[in-house]
């Protein structure tokens, strides 16, 4: 199979990071709980960017792999997180659980670090439980769009409705919202009507995010005040997206009696910060979300409902898919996220 392979991880120009290899071996399950996967195309995230600086990964990007955490690198030579595709091969109980070969899917292969190649390729394998399919609407929307919703999609639904506990009708503030969990963050949360502040660093993305659906647009420069003025009880839900050292100083200070903070983002690159006592405000909840902590069942429903509605028209590509790269072109899809020029998802197209 065609694959990406992370031959020379810390290389100055991401490009030289990878080695393309069109005869790297196919995997093959490892058990009956396994499906095998043609990839066509693979959303990329930023917890690549760190793979392919060896950076170690958290014991919380394993999910149901926690009994396999070794940390610090070497990892696996294929890194990924996401892809969607069709599955080629399925192992007994991923049948008995209802995926069957011909099936469109999605699913997060955990790739960069851990026990198993990721995504990076043309082939992927797959638990049953981290694999999910898409829906009758797949058939209809191209490949490209639908590797720009897994990941980021659920991201933000679990963080702002599960972990945030956000009803129809409350406010919810999206930090870091021109990010792929941002602007997902930015429609589900008006899909379900609430009133979303929507932020972003940059001036040239704030058209986007208003055209998106958010209620109110603010440069990060005009946090904490702008969104006091618009929310002056506090919102109920603040999707931090920034980062750790965002909380103490933006999203904390807006937050109301009752209301919950959610970490999940590290896009100002701040992998540490000094715990103060901003970060526990009287009232308020801090807590963090990943993909580790989804309802199966409730994952699949949301990813088979968000499908139909691309499908109709409900959500625009245009709104959460930015950029399609080819799979050889891997350096430069690096690049352009590191750079910070995509407002939405980034995907390697893989033919």
């Amino acid at each position: 199979m065609r694959a990406l392979v992370l031959s020379h991880p810390k290389a100055t120009k991401p490009g030289d990071c990878f080695t393309y290899d069109t005869k790297y071996p196919k995997p093959s399950l490892p058990s009956d709980d396994w499906v095998l996967v043609r990839i066509h195309s693979i959303g990329l995230n930023r917890a690549e960017l760190r793979a392919r600086e060896a950076q170690p990964v958290s014991i919380m990007e394993y999910g149901i792999f926690m009994n396999e955490y070794h940390p610090g690198f070497p990892c696996p030579p294929i890194i990924g997180e996401e892809f969607v595709g069709e599955v080629a091969e399925v192992g007994k109980n991923a049948a008995a659980g209802g995926l069957a070969v011909g099936d469109r899917v999605a699913g997060w292969a955990y790739g960069g670090g851990k026990a198993h190649n990721g995504s990076y390729a043309e082939y992927t394998i797959c638990h049953r439980l981290r694999c999910w399919k898409m829906g009758p609407a797949a058939k209809d929307v191209d490949w490209d769009v639908l590797g720009a919703i897994p990941m980021g999609l659920w991201t933000a639904y679990g963080a702002i409705f599960s972990a945030g506990m956000t009803k129809p009708g409350d406010t919810v503030l999206v930090h870091g919202a021109t990010s792929s969990v941002g602007l997902w963050g930015v429609l589900c949360a008006k899909d379900q009507g609430c009133t979303v502040i929507a932020t972003t660093r940059q001036e040239s993305k704030l058209q986007k995010l208003k055209d998106t659906g958010a209620d109110y647009v603010f440069l990060e420069s005009e946090l904490p005040q702008k969104v006091k003025e618009v929310a002056p009880e506090g919102v109920q839900c603040v999707l931090e997206l920034v980062g750790l050292e965002a909380v103490e100083s933006i999203a904390m200070p807006v937050t109301k009696r009752g209301g919950v903070v959610v970490k999940c983002g590290i896009l100002g690159n701040a992998w540490k910060y000094h715990v103060g006592a901003g970060l526990a405000l009287p009232g308020r909840y801090l807590t963090s979300w990943t993909t580790l902590q989804e309802d199966f069942d409730w994952a699949g429903k949301v990813l088979v409902e968000t499908v139909e509605k691309v499908k109709s028209g409900k959500f625009k590509k245009e709104h959460f898919l930015d950029a399609v790269f080819d799979i050889e072109q891997v350096g430069e899809a690096h690049e352009y996220m590191e750079a910070n020029k995509a407002t939405g998802k980034v995907v390697l197209h893989v033919p």
